[in-house]
């Protein structure tokens, strides 16, 4: 269901779109939307009307906060006080700017979700699923050795994107960081069909009153409670696997590196209040 409004994803969204893709957020979201559903005028009116306060509520409430905490980031990263348990605050951090992100606009999804048909609903079940199957068939599809080769890459290419040019210890360490990962493809998979069924079985009841809107919001608030416990163990994992391996690559950062990093957090933290600024 998160994917039924882009803008749970847009107003999080960092890197060097970030201005583009907060300042266009209304038809990128309808450019999104057309691929899952098709709304009528009187849905999109009111997809707009919300759109426009949940803006406007990011924009002078969260905005600041992104550049507060990255802001104390950066000094922990000039200050060498990036250890395993800031690492883990500043995550902390993040998922309580999602939290809060959520609180906001699932009130406003569940007053809107009644206006959905069941065609609708069924259309917008149907294309989640169907993307779902296209990508677990893609993941079949890939031998181990593609599958590796594939992460590794991104790795690569995202540490790069903040450091600059890695070194041969800071390659190693990407690659060692592989096989200390769980795989969790297929217990994500199993997740999101098991999130969704519910939320189709929820949306094929004729009843749209208090007990459908109580349901939902449980849904939405709380997707979480669905996920297996080897997959919670399994996220645990990897999430302690990150943590020393992003501590290591720190470790490791040159002179040059650590510039570099720096720079790129001061031009995202310009960026950001540069968009709280703007009328």
């Amino acid at each position: 269901m998160r994917k039924f409004f882009l803008v749970l994803a847009l107003l999080t969204m960092t890197g060097c779109s970030t201005k583009f893709i907060y300042k266009n957020a209304d038809w990128l979201s309808y450019w999104y939307l057309d691929d899952y559903i098709s709304l009528t005028d009187e849905q999109e009116a009111q997809f707009d009307e919300r759109l426009l306060v949940w803006l406007d509520w990011h924009k002078s409430q969260e905005l600041t906060r992104y550049a507060e905490q990255l802001t104390m980031l950066k000094s922990d990263i000039e200050n060498d006080k990036i250890t395993l348990e800031r690492i883990g605050y500043h995550r902390t951090q993040m998922l309580e700017h999602w939290h809060r992100l959520r609180n906001k606009v699932v009130p406003d999804l569940v007053e809107m979700a009644p206006m959905l048909s069941e065609e609708q609903a069924s259309e917008l079940f149907d294309e989640i699923a169907e993307g779902e199957a296209e990508r677990a068939e893609k993941r079949a599809k890939r031998s181990e050795q593609k599958k590796y080769k594939r992460w590794l890459k991104e790795r690569n290419k995202n540490l790069k994107r903040w450091i600059g040019r890695l070194s041969a210890e800071q390659e190693s360490r990407i690659e060692q960081l592989y096989g200390q990962l769980v795989s969790t493809s297929d217990l994500w998979s199993d997740y999101r069909a098991h999130y969704q069924a519910e939320l189709r079985a929820l949306f094929a009841q004729p009843e749209r009153g208090d007990a459908f809107k109580a349901r939902l919001s449980e849904l939405l608030m709380a997707p979480e409670v669905f996920r297996s416990e080897q997959l919670n163990l399994a996220n645990e994992q990897n999430s302690k696997a990150n943590h020393q391996y992003l501590l290591d690559v720190y470790q490791s950062l040159s002179d040059k590196q650590k510039k570099r990093l720096i720079s790129e957090l001061e031009e995202l933290i310009e960026d950001i209040q540069s968009l709280a600024a703007e009328d």
